[in-house]
């Protein structure tokens, strides 16, 4: 599994948050590589509202055992189940 973490600004307001406020991210994806993910990375998070993406780091993660915060793992098995998951940091970081 696939696992990104980065940044990205959200474009419109939500229930929780705030738009034009940046926020870090974890994403799992099912496929890999990473290279040939970016397109599809970007899909998922724009029609999320979220743009100006920037990726800081990838790497892989080969099960479940190695995570130990529950809300990643709760992400892991959707990623696991759906391709894609992504969790959002509620802490802006502007």
């Amino acid at each position: 599994m696939l696992i990104i973490n980065g940044t990205a600004e959200l474009m419109r307001d939500n229930s929780e948050l705030i738009a034009g406020t940046r926020h870090e991210f974890n994403m799992f994806s099912k496929e890999m590589p990473f290279e040939k993910q970016l397109t599809k990375i970007e899909e998922y998070l724009v029609t999320r509202g979220w743009d100006n993406i920037e990726v800081l780091s990838n790497g892989i993660v080969s099960d479940v055992e190695g995570i130990t915060h529950s809300v990643l793992q709760q992400a892991y098995d959707k990623a696991k189940a759906e391709g894609f998951a992504v969790t959002i940091n509620n802490q802006a970081l502007n």
